[in-house]
């Protein structure tokens, strides 16, 4: 069970290694699902593949998917920092759930930790605007998706690590007095107003730890980067 699979070549890396019976991909964009498993099946005719399109954060639901058989579930990428602390525990929850039902199941899983402030300042706020640019694109999608009328350029990225929420914040900061039509309706944004747009959470390696036995995993093995600056657990 991938997820957040995107295009899947993650997990087209490791299947030749794994061989297993059978992938879930799951993943909000359908088109990136279907897409990819078109690619990876002709290399891989003894799998059988299924994509699942779903929004995960709002709720894990696999019923008619998953079968008797044991699931691994796979979260690389330390994404479940974008989820707040009681979402994430309540995600881990249900991917608990599902395995408690299937003998051998478990959760294989990236976690990004915490680290020093200044190195994490200048991984969200990098020199040649590689973030900048990904955070204002939220701008450019709601143009496209809504027919608003932001203008990209009188916004500045703002990135940071809030130590006390353990957390990076990404903002868009207006830099003017300015009005954006949201449809038909005005909406005024002051110079220095800041939109945010996105939060990271990072964990120390025992903060979640504690978390996955919270969520009900009792089996639980963590390999951790020097400096704990990245982990990887597998929880069962």
């Amino acid at each position: 069970m991938d997820l957040g699979a995107g295009d899947c070549r993650k997990a087209q890396a490791w299947m030749p290694f794994l061989r297993p019976a059978r992938y879930l991909a799951v993943d909000i964009a359908a088109h990136e699902i279907e897409r990819a498993l078109a690619r990876m099946s002709p290399d891989f005719p003894e799998v059988e593949m299924v994509g699942v399109v779903a929004d995960f954060a709002r709720g894990l639901r696999l019923d008619g998917v998953l079968d008797a058989r044991p699931a691994t579930f796979f979260y690389p990428g330390s994404s479940i920092g974008n989820f707040a602390p009681a979402e994430a525990l309540a995600f881990l929850r249900s991917i608990h759930a599902h395995c408690a039902g299937r003998t051998g199941s478990g959760l294989l899983i990236g976690v990004d930790g915490k680290k020093d402030r200044a190195l994490l300042d200048a991984a969200y706020d990098d020199g040649l605007g590689v973030t900048a640019a990904f955070n204002r694109n939220v701008l450019a999608h709601l143009n496209r998706r809504f027919g608003f009328d932001f203008d990209l350029g009188g916004y500045g990225h703002r990135g940071f690590y809030n130590e006390t929420e353990g957390r990076i914040e990404m903002h868009l900061e207006s830099n003017r007095d300015q009005v954006v039509m949201l449809g038909d309706r005005p909406r005024r944004f002051a110079r220095g107003e800041r939109i945010h747009t996105e939060n990271s959470y990072k964990y120390a390696p025992g903060e979640f730890e504690s978390m996955l036995r919270a969520a009900g995993f009792a089996s639980i093995r963590c390999w951790s980067s020097p400096g704990d600056g990245y982990s990887v657990f597998v929880a069962a």
